[in-house]
């Protein structure tokens, strides 16, 4: 199991309270700690080992237990291994007392809160990096139009950063914070501003390849497409919130965010606004059903702020995105039945 490493740097006179609170614990969590001193002789350093799933919990109770002023540093950071091996946290029995915080410091199976925000905020800040890649994906994915061509295509769609920023409004959504919220709206709307004006000035160039069925097949949305975007969106978080984020690239792949983005593009600098609709319905289909599916699967595994009035102003912000999405869900079904009614 994967294991993290979490210093905590503490003024020297808190060296006692920190070591037995500590101490204390270590039966519970099962991690192994030792100190020492820096050089500046005003503060020592506390690292504990322990396995991932444990480290939120642990850092739960640190927060809960000591009140972190500027004296105070926090750090994590992966550790390969650890001999002698750690020992198993203590079990649990039914009759023990139930602490008031035990539901936010029983192991949740993933990594912790902090390190999944940290993961989050960098995929979703917008940046010349952030803006380069999705033009590049964009030119890719214009010559796998062209050519008709699933290779070049998939491609496109791993190369696209276009997962990271709607994670990161499923991740705001839940943790009520509206900053995050404003950096992954923005870097959202900057990545499908860049991929919309090039693809569009691309569609004059190489003109409309009707012989392409990978370009037709993006002017269509069915309910298949629906439970696949679901699908995909769930499983995208569950990447993020993973230990070993190894399938990534195939939810990205999977979530087929940036191909109907770009034929939408392709097809309104062809003036073919009609076709470009219908692309552009799919991609939208898969933006709602990514960002729902996310804020519950966030909330399936625990996701949630630490304190209770952060918690209690991110239940109703997770209440209002969540009934957005299933109002915008249902719209596009409504739409799905309707087009197949005309059919």
């Amino acid at each position: 199991m994967p294991l993290r490493v979490i210093e905590i740097v503490t003024p020297r006179a808190d060296l006692e309270n920190v070591r037995s609170s500590l101490e204390e614990h270590r039966p519970d969590e099962g991690y192994a700690f030792w100190s020492s001193p820096l050089e500046d002789g005003e503060a020592v350093s506390f690292k504990l080992v322990l396995n991932i799933q444990e480290s939120e919990s642990v850092m739960d109770k640190l927060e809960t237990l000591f009140s972190f002023g500027d004296n105070y540093r926090v750090v994590v950071y992966p550790a390969e291994a650890t001999l002698p091996r750690l020992s198993q946290p203590a079990e649990k029995t039914e009759n023990a007392p139930k602490e008031d915080d035990r539901e936010n410091t029983d192991p949740k199976g993933r990594i912790s809160r902090e390190e999944l925000f940290s993961h989050v905020l960098d995929a979703s800040v917008l940046s010349k990096g952030y803006l380069s890649m999705a033009a590049f994906a964009t030119v890719v994915a214009v010559i796998g139009m062209l050519q008709d061509n699933v290779a070049v295509i998939i491609g496109a769609m791993a190369l696209a950063p276009l997962l990271g920023p709607n994670v990161g409004l499923s991740l705001a959504a839940t943790l009520g914070d509206l900053k995050l919220a404003k950096e992954s709206l923005k870097s959202l709307l900057a990545g499908i501003a860049v991929v919309l004006a090039l693809s569009a000035a691309a569609g004059p160039i190489v003109g409309f390849p009707e012989s392409s069925n990978q370009l037709m097949s993006r002017t269509q949305v069915n309910y298949a497409d629906v439970i696949l975007a679901v699908v995909s969106g769930a499983a995208a978080i569950i990447s993020f919130t993973g230990v070993i984020p190894a399938s990534l690239v195939g939810v990205m792949v999977a979530l087929a965010l940036l191909p109907p983005l770009t034929v939408c593009g392709m097809l309104l600098g062809l003036g073919k606004t009609n076709l470009a609709a219908k692309a552009g319905f799919l991609f939208a289909s898969n933006i709602i059903c990514l960002n729902l599916s996310g804020v519950v699967t966030f909330l399936v595994q625990g996701i949630r702020p630490l304190s209770w009035w952060e918690a209690k102003r991110a239940k109703k912000m997770t209440f209002l995105a969540a009934g957005i999405w299933a109002l915008l869900l249902a719209v596009l079904l409504l739409l799905i039945a309707y087009q197949h009614s005309l059919r």
